[in-house]
């Protein structure tokens, strides 16, 4: 045991000395094998300090065979063993194997004869790692033998495909794009495992071991060498700080550790950007570039094994020509003598018939191109013209543009574009880089033009079809976020450069005003729908005055969703979905020239929701006798089928009181009806419940019947994610019932913790209160970070100062809480009660910040 730990101090010991070097001399590619050394001299004492049988062998694999092991890398070995040993011979290996976790390294070995190393490579990700497997001591014959039977028996037509197979699964996973807000450098697309597949196949295939041997056996040029050494450099030292800053195995760019690694590689803050926002636009060049030479390079690979086309070019035009299925040059140096040829070939890739692909000459023209500082990329009258045409193109525009930023051509055809590639995004929703997010939003919606989409959202399928001259949605996606990062409305940035666009593409002036439009208003239909009372026809007439037609509504609402929907993956939900629709007809009735009054929604609601109930069994008379109990708001704040079932529920419930109803939307969320004897701190009672059933409370509505009793109604999600609706509906009825009767005391306010990306991008809490447009009633605006318990934290601050609650909308972004609540109550009118309200809720919500200035609390 002492030699154990002994061995484990001098490791360590060596390990913080070859980081203190680098740390002088950054020098990752020594730094990397002299990690490898050190490992293996910590392996090699372990091995002499056990008794272990004869002609057994130690290899290094995967990394550490390769002699590129990071301070906090995994220890990968494989022990080899000759033919025939006993279970009890073989015993003491396992010993062997399970001491070398004491040097604090995650171990991944194993040990095989010759014959079952063979017949386990079969595995793909097992042969990569045999194939770079590397002696470490023991028997050099038993390695060597290993060695040439693994030569023997790899095919490298095989290897290719299925390295081929396994790194678009591995893309797949990270969503096809290296601009994750917080990539993982090593398996990313664009990241360190991009390159290792190059050179493992490259090595397979015969080119030699190194970069140097591929450009000697031609597979690359020695500019191509040159820069995935760059890439290979950064990447690696990016890594290595990785590892050092956390202190263990750490692939992931965490916004934790983006700053303290963006100072260890000397990024400094500037004017323009804060340091980690410089690294990361440095990662993302260098991703981009990782990926533009892979897909040139593996396809040079795939020609070795598929064989060149033999068919003869037929020229499309003077400069292009069409090889088999891939789009080639008729002669060098066309990109170079007139650049605006670059972005032909994106269009005729998307309109010629028969292109499955673009050429290797091509693609290596095009990355050479764009590298070449004497050649003059800015846009011309030829350039711009073309442009337009792939805007407008009827299919493939997504991908066509998708491509065009891969390989970097928008940065020059649209130069403010360059300005947020790979720009970082410090909030808690978006998950990509703003110009990523950008070419989401139009991937979301090319995908409603197509038929194999439709039943996603039938809906918005159905608009895009109807709305003429579709192109004008493209080129607003690709303004509608192009103004962040330069400080100020990033949407008014966004019109203005949209307008400069229109100029100079020669755009009319009805079709730049219907972009401009979209661009200065793509947050709107959101901010109405989320944040506004949607059952109001004053706020409804306000949103069709000013979107003012058909057309643009029907534009905004699909860009409104495909925009939500680009943001992140915890963004988008059936709520919102259902409240944008809800939106989107009455303002298309309205701008269809019905203007309804509120009287005549009240009387069209009634109406509806009498011809509803009366279908389920009710009676007139029965729906009259409860209407007259309701007030006015309670209408206008519901749909004529939600009036209806609340009106069945009410009429049959034969004396049953109190009364909990729960049934599931159309969208799967979740309506809870509560009819009670209003009381003091009711709805904190119904919210403790609620939370109790784990349903996250998404709209609450809260009324008092002219008789004095509660009838509120919630629309809430299931946190707990439960099969069988069945088991909510009990576990929900069940919890509000106790809660009501008293038979269980309110718990205290619990705020679970913040996440992870929460703390790393802490929202200051601002509170609002405001009286609203009658003068009656006032909004408490609030917003913070979401967790666990929020809702009921939020009530019981209200309950304790006797705040009646009549709605209440939550809205969540991500990991970002957006509240609003009409709230009443004669305390109200006295501004100083209200700032002790906010006061009390900034300390309820953010109990970590109660230094002076950490949040904002306002009474207008």
């Amino acid at each position: 045991m002492r030699m154990v730990s002994e061995n484990r101090r001098i490791f360590d010991a060596e390990r913080e000395q070859l980081i203190e070097a680098f740390k002088r001399d950054h020098d990752s590619a020594k730094l990397l094998s002299s990690t490898s050394a050190a490992t293996d001299r910590a392996v090699l004492r372990e091995f002499a300090a056990h008794t272990l049988p004869d002609g057994i062998a130690l290899v290094a694999v995967g990394g550490y065979g390769r002699a590129e092991m990071f301070p906090y890398s995994d220890l990968d070995l494989l022990v080899l063993v000759p033919p025939g040993l006993t279970e009890e011979e073989r015993s003491p290996i396992q010993s062997f194997i399970t001491s070398l976790w004491d040097l604090g390294l995650t171990v991944g070995a194993t040990e095989r004869t010759v014959t079952e190393c063979l017949a386990a490579a079969s595995d793909i990700t097992v042969c990569t790692s045999l194939l770079e497997s590397r002696f470490i001591g023991g028997s050099r014959a038993l390695f060597d033998e290993f060695q040439c039977e693994f030569t023997m028996q790899l095919v490298p037509r095989d290897f290719f495909r299925d390295k081929m197979l396994e790194m678009h699964q591995r893309h797949a996973r990270a969503g096809d794009s290296p601009y994750a807000l917080e990539p993982n450098v090593k398996e990313n697309p664009g990241g360190l495992r991009d390159l290792q597949v190059f050179m493992w196949v490259a090595r397979a295939s015969g080119f030699g071991k190194s970069l140097q041997d591929f450009a000697a056996h031609g597979l690359i040029t020695t500019k191509e060498a040159a820069e995935l050494r760059r890439a290979m450099v950064f990447l690696q030292k990016l890594r290595v700080y990785l590892h050092i800053e956390a202190h263990r195995h750490e692939d992931r760019l965490l916004f934790d550790l983006q700053a303290a690694v963006a100072a260890d590689l000397g990024f400094k803050d500037s004017e323009a950007f804060r340091a980690s926002e410089a690294l990361m636009k440095s990662y993302y060049r260098n991703a981009k570039s990782v990926i533009q030479l892979s897909l040139i390079l593996l396809q040079v690979l795939s020609e070795k094994y598929t064989g060149k086309n033999a068919a003869p070019i037929r020229p499309i035009d003077s400069e292009f020509g069409l090889w088999g299925e891939e789009l080639d040059l008729l002669r060098r140096g066309v990109f170079d003598r007139h650049p605006e040829a670059m972005l032909r070939a994106f269009y005729l890739r998307a309109t010629w018939p028969g292109i499955s692909r673009e050429s290797t000459a091509l693609l290596r023209a095009l990355w050479h191109t764009l590298r070449n500082p004497d050649v003059n990329l800015a846009p011309t009258d030829e350039g711009r013209k073309i442009f337009l045409d792939i805007l407008k193109l009827d299919k493939g525009v997504y991908r066509t543009l998708r491509n065009m930023n891969t390989w970097g051509i928008l940065d020059h055809i649209l130069p403010p574009w360059a300005r947020i590639d790979g720009q970082m995004q410090h909030d808690l929703f978006h998950v990509y880089t703003v110009d990523q997010h950008t070419i989401q939003v139009i991937r979301g919606l090319r995908h409603l033009v197509y038929a194999e989409h439709a039943h996603e959202f039938p809906l918005l399928s159905q608009l895009m079809a109807e709305l003429p001259d579709t192109w004008r949605l493209i080129v607003a996606a690709l303004f509608h976020d192009i103004g962040k990062g330069r400080g100020g409305d990033h949407s008014k940035i966004g019109e203005e450069e949209v307008r400069e666009f229109c100029r100079s593409y020669g755009i009319t002036p009805e079709d730049t005003e219907f972009i401009a439009f979209l661009v200065r208003d793509h947050l709107t239909m959101s901010h109405v729908a989320q944040k506004e009372d949607i059952s109001d026809p004053a706020v409804l007439q306000r949103f069709a005055d000013r979107v003012g037609t058909s057309d643009r509504l029907k534009a905004l609402y699909l860009l409104t969703v495909s925009d939500i929907r680009a943001t992140g993956p915890k963004v988008w939900n059936n709520w919102k979905g259902q409240l944008l629709e809800r939106l989107y007809f009455h303002a298309a009735a309205l701008l269809g020239g019905a203007a309804p009054t509120r009287s005549s929604i009240l009387e069209m609601r009634k109406s509806t929701a009498l011809d509803i109930a009366m279908a389920s069994g009710l009676t007139e008379e029965d729906c009259t006798k409860l209407w007259e109990k309701l007030d006015v708001a309670y209408f206008l704040r519901h749909t004529p089928e939600d009036i209806a079932w609340h009106a069945t529920e009410l009429c049959r419930s034969n004396g049953e009181f109190p009364l909990v109803r729960v049934r599931m939307t159309p969208h799967r969320m979740y309506e809870v009806l509560v009819c009670a004897d209003d009381e003091k701190g009711l709805f904190l009672k119904l919210v403790s419940a609620l939370q109790k059933s784990s349903l996250s409370v998404l709209d609450a509505r809260i009324h008092t019947t002219r008789d004095g009793k509660a009838l509120d109604t919630f629309l809430a999600m299931d946190a707990g994610k439960r099969p069988e609706p069945q088991e909510v509906f009990e576990i929900a009825s069940s919890n509000i019932l106790d809660s009501l009767s008293g038979r269980r005391a309110l718990p205290p306010v619990r705020l679970g913790p913040l996440s992870r990306r929460s703390k790393h991008f802490p929202i200051r809490p601002q509170v609002l209160i405001e009286p609203d447009a009658s003068g009656t009633t006032y909004l408490l605006t609030l917003s913070c970070n979401d967790r666990l318990g929020l809702l009921y934290a939020i009530s019981s601050v209200l309950s304790r100062f006797g705040v009646n609650l009549q709605t209440a909308k939550i809205s969540t972004l991500g990991e970002r809480v957006e509240d609003i609540f009409q709230i009443s109550g004669d305390i109200l009118a006295d501004s100083n009660v209200c700032l002790k309200i906010a006061a009390e809720l900034i300390e309820t919500i953010a109990p970590a910040e109660k230094s002076a200035g950490a949040s904002r609390i306002t009474k207008r």
